[in-house]
């Protein structure tokens, strides 16, 4: 291996004597640069070869050409690159082939490699790299395709990006990108042609490509796809209508409704579905418009699908000016959510989208009560309509109370905390927040964990401090006893005017016996409590406590947080 490595170290005596010549580098740059080119050199050559060492020779390399680029720009120097930069990029071009050679699965290097063709004139070498590429890595469609890119976009070639083409759908005849690629050259060849009868020749060749492609590929996106492209030229017109008349063909499949819809905005029109239109739709919006709602209505009536309906509502909204006017587009959307309203396609974002719609609208709040009870009827799972009944009920305490338990029952655990939690905001009375309260020790003990504290304060604000502390017990008395429950009740001790201490210290001590094993703030708080409104002789006592109560990874970050405060 030694002889190896010398050898190779021998072959680049010349390049070392070039910087030393045209003084780029000086003579303890060029040692260095010597010997890391010696350390790579041994690293490559091991017996069990790594990837990371060819990548670092690579990166120094590529650095030491950039860095010599740099030095020759400001140093104004130019002569002898041949001897230089020309010697180095063909040393590496060598270590790049080594490196293939060994880890031939790695798709990153050959593009790695490529990029560095690329970057030193190479490129000539670059259509040998993607050969290779492709004997080791056939097997997958994106590779000849990029392949192909090269060619045509790169090297102009196109009847060479062909033949790749032609090769992978031969390896791999149900590939989208392969078939559709191949289209594209034809159609590029058949515009470039001057003579007519080529043009007439490559168009027949894009009509059979997209043909074999649909009959391999049972995909209507394939044909999406292809009609796009083929849309976008005069003289594809005929195969554009002949992909339009297939797509038609699959109108089974509700993306092919949806892909009509959108093409109509477009101005590309399938005569099938005017028999759709409806005539007063035509009057009320225009063409182009009219035909775009038709599709999609007719495709809702085939196709009961929220998600279809959710696209129809969503593509409306995003109609620009050029097509219809604002009050148009409204009128239509009102329309399209009261149509998926009535047919049960909407979901629940849709109904908190069209809720605020209809407030937008000045809908009256019997109108939209009337909505949300037909909506509950259909989908009880919506929070959202849950969640407006609710606030469309304030005031009228029976039927808040009766939503909520409704609701409780139709919603899962998480959608029936926030619908909880949107109640207690509701409410603004003692007397239903007190029967709210008797309802509430029946609910789900998830709910029950996560609205106690709001409870809590919600008492406080409405029946006062001697309702909150009763509250309190009795929510103590019920496992398991929340942080939030205990720092709800102290902030409302601590806001009296005059705040009881032995109430203020009882919290504490619930939070230290339930919280104290692994939190420091806990008693960091109560010490704090003591020392400024209580009574600093038990302060110690505290401290004490905390620490054999504490866990032991825990004690450290008290002690330290205790000497920190001191200190301020």
């Amino acid at each position: 291996m030694a002889e190896q490595v010398n050898k190779r170290i021998e072959d680049t005596i010349n390049e070392l004597e070039q910087m030393r010549r045209t003084g780029l580098y000086d003579e303890e740059e060029i040692r260095e640069i010597a010997r890391k080119r010696k350390e790579f050199e041994y690293r490559v050559q091991r017996r069990v070869k790594q990837k990371d060492d060819y990548v670092h020779y690579i990166a120094y390399e590529l650095t030491l050409l950039e860095d010599i680029a740099l030095r020759r720009k400001n140093n104004n120097l130019h002569g002898k690159k041949k001897e230089l930069e020309y010697a180095i990029a063909k040393r590496l071009n060598k270590v790049f082939k080594q490196f293939i050679y060994r880890f031939q699965n790695d798709l990153e290097i050959y593009f790695q490699y490529i990029k560095f063709c690329r970057s030193v004139g190479f490129d000539y070498a670059v259509s040998a790299i993607i050969g290779q590429m492709l004997q080791i890595h056939g097997d997958k469609p994106k590779m000849w395709q990029m392949a192909s890119l090269w060619e045509s976009e790169e090297q102009g070639n196109l009847e060479t990006a062909k033949s790749f083409l032609l090769k992978g759908i031969h390896r791999h005849p149900e590939s989208h990108e392969l078939y559709l690629d191949l289209f594209k050259i034809e159609v590029l060849l058949a515009c470039k042609a001057k003579d007519d009868e080529i043009k007439e020749k490559h168009i027949k060749r894009a009509d059979v490509v997209w043909k074999n492609g649909a009959k391999a590929i049972d995909d209507v996106s394939f044909l999406f796809k292809i009609c796009d492209y083929a849309l976008r030229f005069d003289n594809t017109e005929s195969i554009a209508d002949e992909i339009k008349r297939e797509i038609w063909a699959h109108n089974d499949n509700k993306a092919v409704w949806s892909y009509i819809a959108l093409k109509e905005l477009e101005n590309f029109h399938w005569s099938e579905i005017e028999e759709f239109v409806d005539e007063d739709e035509d009057l009320k919006y225009p063409k182009i418009m009219s035909y775009f709602i038709a599709v999609y209505t007719e495709a809702l009536q085939r196709f009961t699908d929220k998600k279809l309906c959710s696209k129809f509502i969503h593509e409306l909204l995003s109609l620009n000016e050029s097509i219809c006017t604002d009050i148009q587009k409204i009128t239509a959307v009102k329309e399209a959510w009261m149509y998926g309203h009535e047919n049960e396609l909407l979901t629940d974002d849709m109904y908190e989208f069209g809720i605020k719609l209809l407030k937008l609208e000045n809908v009256s709040n019997e109108e939209l009560l009337k909505i949300l009870e037909f909506a509950l009827i259909r989908i009880p799972e919506a929070p959202s309509v849950w969640k407006e009944k609710l606030l469309l009920s304030k005031g009228n305490e029976d039927e808040i109370l009766t939503t909520l338990k409704k609701a409780t029952k139709a919603l899962n655990q998480d959608d029936a905390m926030n619908i909880w939690n949107t109640a207690l905001d509701v409410i603004d009375e003692k007397e239903t927040l007190m029967k709210l309260h008797k309802q509430f020790q029946n609910c789900e003990s998830t709910i029950l964990l996560a609205v106690k504290p709001k409870l809590l304060q919600k008492m406080y604000d409405y029946n006062g401090l001697k309702a909150a502390r009763i509250l309190y017990e009795e929510l103590t008395k019920t496992p398991p006893l929340q942080k939030d429950v205990q720092t709800a009740m102290i902030k409302i001790e601590k806001s009296q005017d005059k705040p009881n201490a032995k109430q203020i210290r009882k919290c504490y001590e619930y939070l230290a016996l339930h919280h104290g094993q692994e939190n420091v703030d806990v008693w960091m708080d109560y010490m704090n409590f003591e020392m400024k409104f209580g009574n600093a002789q038990l302060s110690p006592a505290i401290y004490r406590r905390a620490v054999a109560s504490l866990k032991k990874d825990l004690v450290d970050d008290f002690i330290k947080a205790q000497t920190l405060a001191k200190i301020k």
